[in-house]
């Protein structure tokens, strides 16, 4: 027992990477058999694999990063000659009939303080120390990151390599009949390639109908913003708010800054329609997807995905639907081991 402890306490940090290698290596595997036909060379199968997931990875993360940096930029540039902070009643107030100039006379009227350039000046400057400290602890965590990635990759490697050995080892551990080692090995399958084609279907979704969206209410570059929402849906606790949102409220702002009302209610449109349509279709498409693929009841899904997320972070987004249908398959063993006892005696 101290041995298994003392096992479990070194691994502990690389549990998540670990993990997320074995989910990997496991739903990569067709496509690893394919390549070994070829290749006739685990080695050279499983390297190959692995360096295509390490590009799956970088390159679209190498493209968003550089899209977000160049919008942040010129977004930067923008506010910075406009000198926002200080003149912002004089750049939205150029014409005294426009909607713009009456919306925000409005508005200040209900404000303690009636400067509004001191409000937006304060705004600015809170948002600004927010995104300085997310982006030090991003870069102070990055070798952490690398560590855990170099791990993952190893893991899939090995994974793929001597997946087979594994699972046979694994299935002859298991204290129960070879009939239900297969029920649970046939679950364990459906659920996670469930849970995985069902996100990735419900991602592409929300890509589609943000594009459909990014096209109607005007914003620029409509397919390549809908591209960066699929892979934003991905992401546990982001979501493709972080892409709808930054650019519904930049039509508004443009409108403003142009007393054009026609930008002001594409903008206000473009907020209704993600939150109601590109958002919200998610939490209806997914527990219904990953159910019928997975064959697991969307009350379950729903309740794997959420305390997943919460306990094993991204990878419990497979990992805890996965284990919650486990376990109702190993209660499934029970009562039908419990009901042949009962007929038995």
């Amino acid at each position: 027992m101290a041995i298994l402890l003392l096992a479990f306490f070194i691994t502990k940090p690389f549990l998540p990477a670990f993990i997320t290698g074995v989910i990997i290596a496991y739903l990569s595997y067709p496509l690893y058999k394919k390549v070994l036909k070829h290749t006739k060379n685990k080695n050279v199968a499983s390297f190959l694999i692995a360096v295509f997931i390490v590009l799956l990875v970088t390159i679209p993360s190498v493209i968003v990063l550089g899209v977000l940096s160049t919008e942040a930029y010129s977004t930067y540039r923008t506010l910075n000659q406009q000198n926002l902070g200080s003149n912002f009643i004089k750049i939205m107030c150029k014409d005294e009939k426009a909607f713009s100039c009456r919306a925000i006379n409005s508005l200040v009227s209900f404000l303690p303080n009636q400067n509004l350039d001191y409000y937006i000046q304060l705004t600015i400057e809170k948002i600004t120390n927010f995104i300085i400290s997310n982006v030090s602890n991003f870069v102070a965590s990055i070798p952490s990151m690398l560590i855990n990635f170099l791990v993952m990759i190893f893991v899939v490697y090995y994974s793929l390599k001597d997946g087979e050995k594994m699972a046979d080892r694994l299935r002859k551990i298991l204290p129960m009949k070879e009939l239900h080692k297969q029920h649970v090995f046939e679950k364990f399958r459906n659920v996670t390639y469930g849970v995985f084609y069902g996100s990735l279907s419900v991602a592409v979704v929300q890509g589609i109908l943000a594009g459909v969206g990014f096209i109607i209410f005007g914003v620029q570059s409509p397919i390549l913003w809908g591209f960066i929402t699929i892979l934003f849906a991905l992401i546990p606790y982001v979501g493709t708010g972080v892409i709808w949102l930054p650019a519904a409220l930049n039509l508004i702002f443009i409108g403003y800054l142009q007393s054009d009302n026609s930008s002001i209610v594409r903008g206000i449109g473009l907020i209704i329609y993600g939150t109601l349509i590109i958002s919200s279709i998610d939490n209806i498409l997914k527990p219904k997807l990953i159910g019928d693929k997975a064959r697991v009841h969307p009350i379950l899904v729903l309740l794997g995905v959420l305390g997943g997320l919460n306990l094993f972070g991204f990878i419990g987004l497979i990992l805890g639907p996965v284990m919650l249908a486990v376990l109702m398959t190993f209660i499934d063993i029970y009562e039908e081991e419990k009901a042949e006892l009962e007929n038995y005696f």
